[in-house]
């Protein structure tokens, strides 16, 4: 073997090295001087054929063409090179060239892929009927490619079913052709019929499973929707706007701020890719949510995005009024909201706006009307239900809560909100040991809820466990330090545990997030007292002083 042959072979090993660790450009600079060598023929087509991919897996599509094209010079029937060229002219969707291409193989190579090729451009050009006619000329073994009937199901409305069913017949494990069954018999309401279909699709396959998860979600399974939606979104790596479902089963759930959170990716995917034509949706759940949070500038900005031609325009327009009225006077926009009711009862946003606004005002038997309402009307509305049954508790109607709760838990046995409004139940009626196991509960299922260790701990520190509940609002603290009660409590443990020095340090916190809260001050001032150093004492007496009088100014 010649010297020069042994230095090519090491030259192509190294531009492959380099390849593998992703180093494209180096790769190519090897390639290029493999090319310098003398070649033969079937040498020059392999290495430029290469030069083309590593360009091609740059994005560097002109580049690559060049080197396909050299390719190809040399010998025009070269299949790789020729799919290469009609894949970068296809999805950069210069669909006459890649007709010409996909016109050459077929002619000259004469491959199913090639046939494949011609009526995919054929449809993307929207010449579905001479794609339904070169289908039918095909030969016989060929029309039962599986690949070629899926794409001939996309254009045969009225023959649809038939042409999967027929796919699945000879392949069974076909993910598209499974896909679409799934979909077709979804929509028709057979969820029973869908689920084999999104299972022969793959366990991997991201919209078997996004399918999946919505017949769940339809079946009020919410968290295994949830999982299912957040497995498919793994799958997917965001070929798909999958948060918007996976949103509204948060909404189910009452999980607001995670629900929040997809909604806002789901968005950035509308914006990402140019694709609004369902964005107003997804705004006006946003300022839905944000004005139950009380975040109502954010709202604001949310709802006010909404287009005027858009179905959702009038319904933001109610929450609008309610924000701009819940500033300066709720009471007048609770009339206006009853003018609506009284047309308009159906009306699912309304209701709860409306219930909403009662709550504030504390005007629990009215918002309780409402929900009971909205019950009647989406009778297996789980966030209904949970409303229901947490206002309930503020209204001090325990039994009716528990009834509600022993019949919810019946079905959603699963559902963490239960866990904490059985806590709040026993918290009220001085049953500490069943509200903490109560919160354990919830904890087993839910280990993220900041406030849920924040309660856990404060029912710790009424039993004098104040070691335990350090723990548990520490937890409180870790998941979101932006919370002063949080912080307040914290330092009450500390004094439980005459570790007063500590519990200074936590109260501190506590005024410097919330400096107007009068209970934070006082707690400071008790803590030095015990303590005993006088520049506290003075100092936090003063801020005391000073907080008193400003509340009787204000009355």
């Amino acid at each position: 073997m010649e010297n020069y042959e042994i230095e090519k072979i090491e030259l192509i090993k190294k531009s492959f090295e380099l390849r593998n660790q992703k180093k494209y450009k180096a790769a190519i600079e090897t390639l290029y001087k493999v090319l310098e060598y003398p070649n033969n023929p079937d040498d020059n087509i392999e290495i430029l054929s290469q030069l083309g991919e590593l360009y091609f897996l740059m994005d560097n599509y002109d580049r690559a063409i060049d080197e396909f094209q050299k390719a190809l010079a040399i010998n025009p029937n070269n299949e790789d090179c020729n799919q290469f060229c009609f894949d970068i002219y296809y999805n950069t969707k210069q669909f006459n060239k890649a007709l010409k291409v996909a016109t050459l193989m077929c002619e000259n190579i004469k491959s199913t892929k090639s046939y494949f090729n011609y009526i995919k451009t054929l449809i993307a050009t929207d010449k579905k009927q001479d794609a339904i006619e070169y289908f039918n000329k095909l030969d016989e073994s060929i029309k039962l490619d599986t690949d070629i009937l899926y794409l001939i199901s996309t254009i045969s409305e009225n023959k649809k079913e038939i042409i999967l069913k027929k796919i699945l017949e000879l392949d069974i494990y076909h993910q598209n052709a499974n896909v679409e069954m799934a979909k077709i018999e979804f929509e028709k309401g057979n969820y029973d019929k869908a689920i084999p279909y999104c299972i022969n699709a793959d366990e991997d396959c991201a919209l078997g499973l996004y399918y999946l998860a919505k017949i769940e979600a339809v079946r009020k399974n919410h968290s295994k929707a949830i999982e299912l939606f957040i497995k498919a979104i793994e799958q997917d790596k965001d070929e798909h706007d999958f948060y918007v479902d996976l949103a509204k089963s948060y909404i189910d759930i009452s999980w607001l701020d995670e629900a929040l959170c997809a909604l806002k990716k789901s968005i950035n995917m509308s914006i990402v890719k140019n694709n609004c034509e369902n964005i107003d949706e997804k705004q006006f759940l946003s300022g839905w949510i944000l004005i139950k949070k009380n975040e109502t500038s954010k709202a604001l900005l949310s709802l006010n995005s909404i287009k005027k031609n858009s179905k959702f325009y009038p319904k933001a327009q109610i929450l609008i009024q309610v924000i701009n009225l819940k500033k300066s006077n709720l009471s007048k926009a609770v009339k206006i909201l009853e003018k609506y009711y009284k047309e308009e009862k159906e009306n699912a946003i309304l209701l709860d706006t409306l219930a909403l606004c009662y709550k504030e005002l504390k005007l629990y038997k009215k918002a309780i009307q409402v929900y009971k309402q909205g019950l009647k009307l989406y009778p297996n509305s789980i966030y209904y239900t949970l409303e229901l049954i947490d206002l309930l508790i503020d209204d001090k109607n325990y039994d009716e809560a528990m009834d509600l709760i022993e019949k919810f838990s019946e079905k959603h046995k699963n559902c963490a909100s239960i866990y904490n409004s059985l806590a709040r139940i026993y918290y009220r009626l001085k049953d500490l040991n069943k509200a903490l196991e109560s919160m354990e509960e919830y904890l087993r299922l839910d280990k993220n809820n900041a406030e849920s260790y924040y309660f856990k701990g404060l029912i710790l520190n009424d039993m004098n466990n104040f070691d335990s509940a350090k723990t548990s609002i520490y937890n409180a603290i870790r998941i979101n330090p932006t919370i002063a009660k949080y912080y307040s409590q914290m330092a009450r443990s500390y004094m439980g545990l005459s570790e007063y020095e500590n519990a200074l340090m936590y109260i501190r916190e506590a005024i410097e997030i919330d400096e107007n809260e009068i209970n934070y001050k006082k707690q400071a001032y008790e803590i030095s007292l015990s303590i005993g150093n006088e520049e506290q004492i003075k100092k936090y007496k003063k801020q005391l002083e000073r907080s008193e009088k400003f509340l009787k100014l204000r009355k």
